[in-house]
């Protein structure tokens, strides 16, 4: 049957953007009849750089970083990015690091303790990557054998090098070899092999390749085809039997002022990041292209689809852009559309030491890198609210109207339905109507996301909470809706994000 409430819930009645520029009423169909594919309990994840396991940030006895991923409910720790295949493993740490790694990275044994123990005091897995692009098969395994004893249960898999098809992009040795999907293959065998050796039992997953957008509309629809499906069909064929899921990266945008193209040669093509950008309709439908080919490939080959690196803007993103309030909006909706295309899982990539970029949480100033004290940004609050839908069954949505108001829907085990109402259009001013097929309750409350405007990079609150210093957060009950007629009516004054909850 069809719930109906009739009591609107306003969000920040401070409009932006001329009112009535798009539509002043919206319709939102939720079917919860007919659930689908069900989001992990671990859906949520984050990504670090590999040398940041040398920092003390990683020790839960230290700082607030163990209270702030524990807000978060079951996850993953991905260690491995970039940073992977410049950090040396150095299994006696009295010796000295390589001249060949990048300003003296290293990870040692006591890293992978730290880490350990930072996973099982949270309850995540973690998933760790060895350096292949200093090409040492031994190497690899004796960290992964180290990695099985001290990260023990909670080591999730090893994941051998970082985005391999990019490696003529990011040659920061002499002696990193450029690879097509055949050497990749075989070289990669060369490294299981060793590794099985020395760690039996351990999980190997891969093949951790980027994605295919730079955020040129001329360009992007032709990076697929030649720079990751026949990587994707290479591993498959050579690993699908051997593996339960298949890895990739992505990232709708790269800051290209970052490698040297001028904002103003970038900005005519589009490929100069902004908030208006990321959150226009063309940008969601490319987003949706890629993770519903992804996940059709992976489940092809009978792989769980994971994105183990993805975050708005490569390239540590952009000021004023991915650490605003309308990235963390695009987090929400990317994530969900990400679980409606049947992703199990994603690692949203954290640069921990610059809060301009993308992080969720990071550490703004040398006092707190110094007691390992973080900050949050709006990223943080997204995931957030996102976490709440891990467990649940996907629900088909269905929405009237052209404005950028979107809508993701699960059923969780306990039947309650829960939806995320997105207002990605900052001249969008009205009500959404919910209208929620299939649930007989008399109960139903909403949790907002809401900041000052799309464009600020302070003042987020979920649920009409904010994160404490130490880390905790305390998520408020949500605001009831009294059961009427027509729906469940929302009203909408600027950007934000309702989290509602029926049963």
């Amino acid at each position: 049957m069809t719930i109906a409430l009739s009591v609107a819930v306003p969000f920040g009645m401070v409009g932006i953007g001329p009112a009535g520029a798009a539509p002043a009423g919206l319709t939102v169909t939720v079917d919860a009849s007919k659930p689908g594919f069900q989001i992990p309990a671990d859906f949520v994840g984050l990504s670090f750089e590999a040398n940041q396991m040398h920092r003390t940030w990683t020790d839960p006895n230290r700082g607030n970083m163990a209270a702030l991923l524990a807000n978060l409910g079951p996850g993953n720790l991905r260690f491995s990015a970039n940073q992977v295949d410049n950090t040396a493993w150095m299994s006696d740490p009295s010796k000295p690091t390589p001249s060949w790694a990048k300003d003296g990275q290293r990870v040692e044994p006591a890293d992978l303790s730290r880490v350990g123990d930072l996973a099982r005091a949270i309850g995540w897995s973690v998933d760790l990557g060895v350096n292949f692009g200093h090409f040492d098969p031994a190497a690899a395994a004796n960290q992964a054998a180290a990695a099985q004893a001290r990260i023990g249960s909670s080591l999730r898999s090893i994941q051998i090098g970082n985005e391999p098809n990019a490696y003529a992009l990011n040659i920061a040795s002499g002696d990193r070899k450029i690879y097509n999907p055949r050497s990749y293959v075989h070289d990669s065998k060369v490294y299981r092999n060793a590794i099985r050796a020395q760690a039996p039992g351990v999980r190997i997953e891969g093949p951790d390749t980027i994605g295919a957008s730079i955020g040129v509309a001329a360009v992007d629809p032709g990076m697929w085809p030649t720079i990751v499906q026949p990587w994707l069909d290479a591993y498959t064929a050579a690993f699908a039997s051997e593996s339960r899921f298949l890895t990739q990266h992505y990232y709708p945008y790269v800051n290209v002022t970052r490698v040297g193209v001028p904002a103003g040669v970038a900005d005519p093509v589009g490929a100069l990041p902004t908030i208006d950008r990321l959150l226009d309709p063309a940008t969601r439908a490319k987003q949706d292209k890629f993770l519903r080919t992804f996940a059709s490939t992976a489940h092809k080959a009978g792989l769980k689809a994971h994105l183990t690196e993805t975050n708005s803007v490569a390239k540590e993103g952009r000021e004023g852009v991915t650490n605003s309030f309308g990235a963390a909006l695009w987090t929400v909706d990317y994530l969900m559309t990400a679980a409606r295309a049947g992703v199990a899982g994603f690692n949203l990539h954290n640069q921990v030491d610059d809060c301009q970029s993308y992080p969720l949480f990071c550490f703004p100033n040398a006092a707190a890198k110094q007691s390992d004290m973080a900050i949050v940004n709006p990223n943080y609050y997204a995931t957030l609210m996102v976490s709440k839908m891990a467990g649940g069954r996907v629900l088909p949505t269905a929405t009237t109207g052209r404005a950028g108001v979107t809508a993701h829907a699960v059923r969780m085990s306990d039947g309650q339905v829960k939806v995320i109402v997105t207002n990605l259009d900052k001249n969008f001013r009205g009500k959404v109507t919910v209208k929620v097929v299939g649930v007989d309750s008399s109960s139903a409350s909403v949790q907002q996301l809401t900041a000052p405007s799309i464009y600020a990079t302070t003042g987020t609150r979920f649920a009409g909470s904010t994160v404490t210093p130490q880390g905790s957060f305390a998520v408020q009950p949500g605001t009831p809706i009294a059961k009427g007629v027509n729906g469940y009516p929302l009203t909408f004054g600027k950007p934000g994000a309702a989290l509602m909850t029926v049963g």
